[in-house]
Parts: C-alpha cells; structure tokens; sequence
C-alpha cells in the first residue's frame, strides 16, 4: 500500500522553461521523513483519518480551512509528518495527497514561509530590492497581511494564498466563498492608493496547471475585487511549486489565463 509514487518532473506541468535558480533556491524541506498512508476521510474541517501502511488508523491535523475541493479522493496516498510534542490533539500533521499522477500539498502554512524565503533571496521580481522583511504585519485594527518588505525604492505589502484546486490545467482560487479572502484584496487596493506597493502572491502546490485565474463560478465576488484590484494596480504573481515527500520547492511562475 505504498504511496511512493514518482513526484511530477518539470516536464509534466506543461514544458514551460525554468524558472530562474533564484527561484528554485527557495524550498522547505521535511527535517524528519514524512509517513506514508491513504486518506479514508477529512472530518471536523481540521481532521482527516488515515491508515497507514501497516493497517493502523490514525488522526491527523489538517491544514487547511477551505473546502479542499478536488483534494479529498478516497483512498488516495497521502504523507503526513509525525511531531510527537507534548499538548498536541494529534502527533500527525497531514502535508499532501497524490491526485492526478503528482503530488498535491495541502498544508497551508508552507506558502508563508516560502514566501518569506523568496523575500529574503530576493526571488521574484517584486522583492527585488528586498533589504527587510517581516510576516504577519498589522494593516489596520482588524486586518493583517502576510508579508512586508521594504528596499530603496519602497515598501510592499504581500498577501499569500495557497492554491490546491487545478481544473482542466487551470490554477484557481478560491476553492469556496471567502469573505476574508475578499478583505485582503480591499485591504491591498487601500494600501496601494496611499502610496505603498502592493501584490497578491498565489503559491500553486501541485504540478498540473499551465495559467492561473480566480475561480469566477466558485466565488463571484472574489473574481470581481481579483481585476478590479489589478486594475487598480495590485500586483498579481502566480508561482507554482514542486511538491515532493523531500520537500516543497517553488519552480516557476504561471501566468494569467487571460494573458
């Protein structure tokens, strides 16, 4: 019952060339060996039980508060990571599920902290004068965005969102109606009409799209702030990563579909 199936290669996501290696610097990879079993069901929004290759049934911690549409195929190989710590509910943590002949991650953390990395190695092109940085920053009394960065010619203000839903080689989000989604999109046209920068940075952890576009069918409201946030200057970036049991690594940026 192994899940180890071959991770996508650059080639299977649609031939594109590489990204620069800057890009593919920026990683985070599993300190321990990641434990292999088969999704049986995601329960409690945070829950999913899964049995692992020896039959044993387990509780992970699930990662992710969307609706993971697309993502939850029974009986599916799945990884998870094992922290044994003191005060935690569960000792496992699901990280991803294999769909559609390439892994797919699903925890929502990792893009934070992937785009902090790329902040600091200065990775894409909106942190390319990057000589500060910090996560989680106040906006205003009710509101924070993921990342700002700062360099000679400014500030900017980075909201990250973390994409699992891919349909027809197409990148989308969200994956269900998100009023707070729809904030961060308020917030940063706020931001940018006081003179700071600001963009959107959709991290896609799976291997099977070619363009990005926001999920218009899914959450009208959310499309319609996404272009009327572009048009007002915010700027999009869409990166995809590879998604391994070793690690998950960004790789290139996708472009928009109506690009």
């Amino acid at each position: 019952m192994s899940p180890r199936r071959p991770a996508p290669k650059a080639s299977a996501a649609g031939g594109q060339a590489p990204a620069p290696s800057a890009l593919r610097e920026v990683a985070w990879r599993f300190p321990r060996p990641l434990v292999p079993g088969r999704l049986i069901r995601r329960y409690k929004r945070f829950l999913a039980e899964v049995e692992l290759e020896g039959g044993e049934r387990v509780t992970a911690h699930c990662p992710n508060s969307g609706s993971m549409l697309g993502c939850l195929e029974d009986r599916a190989p799945v990884y998870l990571s094992h922290q044994d710590k003191p005060g935690r509910r569960t000792a496992h943590t699901w990280e991803m599920i294999y769909l559609n002949q390439g892994w797919v991650g699903i925890n929502t953390m990792l893009p934070n902290r992937l785009a902090l990395e790329a902040a600091r190695l200065r990775a894409l092109d909106i942190f390319a004068d990057c000589r500060e940085r910090r996560g989680e920053v106040k906006v205003s009394d009710h509101s924070r965005i993921d990342l700002w960065a700062r360099g000679p010619e400014g500030e900017i203000f980075v909201e990250v969102k973390n994409v699992t839903l891919a349909q027809d080689g197409l990148a989308r989000f969200p994956d269900a109606k998100t009023t707070r989604g729809a904030k961060h999109l308020e917030e940063l046209m706020r931001l940018k009409s006081q003179g700071a920068g600001a963009a959107m940075l959709y991290i896609v952890q799976r291997g099977d799209a070619q363009a990005f576009a926001p999920a218009a069918d899914i959450d009208p409201a959310y499309a319609r702030l996404f272009h009327q946030a572009r048009a007002a200057g915010v700027l999009m970036r869409v990166v995809q990563a590879a998604v391994t049991p070793q690690a998950v690594s960004l790789w290139r940026e996708l472009p928009l579909a109506e690009d």
